[in-house]
């Protein structure tokens, strides 16, 4: 269904349903930042954990009367931060390598601050860009390299003996190692529980999806409108969500199963459940394709059916979080009723079929079985470790790399900071380091809001902190409540960067206080905003001036190959083959999600001259979701397909995709609706205008 090419805000129904996205669900408007509280997210496991882990040392450190001691707490807390969770061996090797490396770099540049400014300058620069490359590894090596990186502006922030270098090393991997025993027996009990978690997670995408799908319906019915800026926010939002819960699940369910064994029965259970929900979604996608603007039967149809499935959907995410069915009879009933509620309907009533279908596997799959193939052998079944490691590196070995230009950049940019702080020494000036280390990003807008989270935050953590010293006037009470603190910040991390930031800074102002008896909590606090917010505005002017990678032309390349994606997809749909189609409809989601990540980070970008050609792309994504749930529906279907008009959607896709004129239509093919309802040709006529469409638009965003 066309939609226009000029900007159009989703109603306000959907706006609030969806108010804006977080950092898992970027969500359906690219215009606004993904600053979204994702309440999902929050962990009592790893606020108990870093609660228990900072306990220790503060107490020690205030029973002895030695508040240096509190450098363990600091050890010990960011040992926490560093844990990507997950199976113990894979998270080990990682928990060591902070600790010794933490340690050497803690005391070793404050040995190496004591030979003078320049020498440390020197060694700074090469350590920094290997902190800011590591993220070529993934999300855990990301988060090592950023820690790593504060350690060592905060090692160079004070000249050290060898004597005050060693003791600053081992008291910092003393909290760590405390962290890291605590881990180690504590945090192995449930080895599953995050590939089982992100399973759920997978199925309360999919309730989510419903109950968008829901709410636009009725909506529309209400309005007695067409809403097609509705539709389309529905298919980013909701539909993107889904596949990126998909393919989150799919990679910890994979890093599980090379630690535990590939044969092991949960393994092979978390998948089956996973595969299952992966199914359901592709029936999901169907069903929205043959509602939207349908005929008001079968918008009546629908809502029925969506009413029964979202509590289900949403039942079968706690069953499979907790690995237990409640009721399996009323799980039944509840099944076939919303079969009923679809039989009357000829268009719905095979998708109905088919997620209820898929919706018994699951159930069946909720309670841990024992039918399932056996523990097999620990092991690595993966991929060899010197080839995991030397893989991303050389593919991220050139200019073109927007990982190494970071690297480039943050150890540039902190290196000629850091060498004007030595300079003109300030007590709290490594904040200014550090937050350039932390906000800096390979992207001008993912740069922009940490810089808006990480300095909003400070400040409200700073206003937090200087409340709490006018109310608590010792410091035993203050060493009481920084354990308690510092899990808050662990439990809300992943809930949202500002949140995480405004808990986690009187966590740094206690410790601080902790450490420097002498110095007052407001005035730590001041310091630390003022040096936070220059920090950003540091970073930002980084990103701009620095061999920046402005997104419009990543965008370009993104667009094509998602279009090609979606090309490789219908070819496997048109030709009925059922194994590749599903395949290829998994990389045509994945495409279209990254060509989402792409503009979004385009929209916030200072180039206002390129938003024509952003809005036109907009519509070309809003387009190849209706092509992609049409190909979905039509493989879903088994209708028989014209074979020359097959061809062409084919053929006409690719020379989009490779930027070239796309071949006429056959002869014969008329516009959509042409053909008799549900027909193969009416399916495909629907198909090819979808196509022109997105060829029109693609004609006016380069004219643009």
């Amino acid at each position: 269904m066309p939609v226009k090419l000029a900007a159009r805000t989703p109603p306000c129904f959907f706006r609030q349903m969806t108010p804006r996205g977080t950092t898992r669900t970027p969500g359906a408007d690219p215009t606004r930042l993904p600053t979204g509280l994702d309440l999902r997210a929050v962990s009592l496991a790893e606020g108990v954990r870093a609660c228990l882990a900072t306990a220790l040392p503060v107490a020690v450190a205030v029973w002895l009367g030695a508040p240096s001691l509190s450098l363990s707490a600091l050890g010990a807390l960011l040992t926490c931060i560093v844990d990507p969770g997950g199976p113990l061996r894979r998270r080990l090797p990682l928990l060591l390598a902070f600790v010794v490396l933490g340690a050497a770099l803690l005391g070793g540049f404050g040995m190496v601050r004591r030979t003078g400014i320049v020498l440390t300058l020197c060694a700074a620069f090469p350590a920094l860009f290997a902190t800011g490359f590591l993220r070529v590894w993934g999300a855990p090596a990301q988060a090592l390299g950023n820690i790593l990186a504060v350690l060592l502006l905060l090692g160079a922030d004070d000249p050290l003996t060898a004597a005050q270098a060693a003791r600053v090393a081992g008291l910092f991997a003393a909290g760590g190692t405390w962290s890291l025993l605590l881990a180690v027996a504590l945090w192995r009990i449930h080895p599953f529980g995050p590939a089982r978690r992100a399973v759920a997670d997978t199925w309360h995408a999919l309730a989510r999806l419903a109950r968008m799908s829901l709410t636009l319906i009725e909506d529309e019915r209400r309005a007695r409108r067409r809403s097609d800026a509705a539709w389309d926010a529905q298919a980013r939002a909701g539909r993107g969500a889904v596949r990126a819960a998909i393919e989150t699940a799919r990679a910890i369910l994979m890093a599980t199963a090379d630690r535990r064994g590939a044969a092991s029965g949960p393994a092979v259970q978390n998948l089956l459940r996973l595969e299952a929900a992966d199914q359901l979604f592709a029936a999901m996608t169907a069903l929205s394709d043959q509602t939207e603007h349908a005929d008001p039967a079968t918008q009546s149809a629908c809502l029925a059916l969506l009413r029964r499935l979202r509590p289900l959907l949403a039942l079968m995410a706690a069953a499979t979080e907790s690995e237990r069915h409640r009721d399996q009879k009323r799980f039944e009933r509840a099944l076939a009723a919303m079969q009923g509620h679809a039989q009357a309907c000829r268009t719905l009533a095979p998708l109905a079929d088919i997620i209820a279908e898929r919706l018994r596997v699951a159930a069946r799959l909720v309670e841990p079985a024992q039918y399932l193939p056996g523990s097999g052998q620990e092991g690595d079944a993966g991929i060899p470790w010197r080839q995991r490691l030397a893989a991303p590196a050389a593919a991220n070995w050139h200019l073109g790399s927007a990982s190494l230009r970071h690297a480039v950049r943050v150890a540039a940019v902190t290196t000629l900071c850091l060498g004007a702080t030595l300079v003109r020494h300030g007590r709290y000036s490594h904040w200014l380091t550090i937050t350039l280390v932390l906000v800096m990003q390979p992207f001008f807008a993912t740069t922009w809001q940490r810089t808006l989270e990480r300095v909003g935050g400070t400040l409200l953590g700073g206003v937090a902190a200087a409340g709490l010293s006018l109310m608590l006037h010792t410091r035993l009470y203050l060493a009481a409540l920084l354990p308690a603190l510092g899990g808050v910040a662990l439990a809300v991390r992943q809930v949202s960067y500002g949140v995480y930031i405004a808990v986690y800074t009187p966590v740094i102002i206690l410790l601080v206080e902790q450490a420097r008896p002498q110095d007052d909590q407001i005035g730590i606090a001041l310091a630390r905003a003022g040096y936070t917010i220059a920090g950003g505005l540091i970073a930002v002017a980084a990103n701009l001036l620095l061999w920046p990678a402005w997104q419009p032309e990543q965008v370009r390349r993104d667009l094509s190959r998602a279009i090609a994606a979606h090309a490789a997809y219908a070819a496997a749909v048109l030709r009925q083959d059922g194994e590749d189609a599903a395949r290829e409809r998994r990389l045509a989601g994945l495409a279209s999600n990254n060509l989402e990540a792409s503009l979004q980070r385009a929209m916030h970008e200072p180039r206002r001259g390129q938003r024509n050609r952003l809005q036109a792309v907009l519509a070309a994504d809003a387009t190849l979701r209706r092509i992609s749930a049409r190909l979905t529906a039509i493989a879903l279907s088994g209708t028989p397909l014209p074979s020359d008009t097959a061809a062409w959607v084919v053929q006409a896709l690719q020379s989009l995709a490779d930027g070239a004129p796309a071949p006429p239509r056959p002869a014969g093919s008329g516009p959509a609706g042409s053909g008799p309802a549900g027909s193969g040709l009416e399916q495909v006529d629907r198909l090819a205008s979808q196509i022109d469409f997105l060829r029109a638009t693609l004609l006016r965003g380069a004219s643009s």
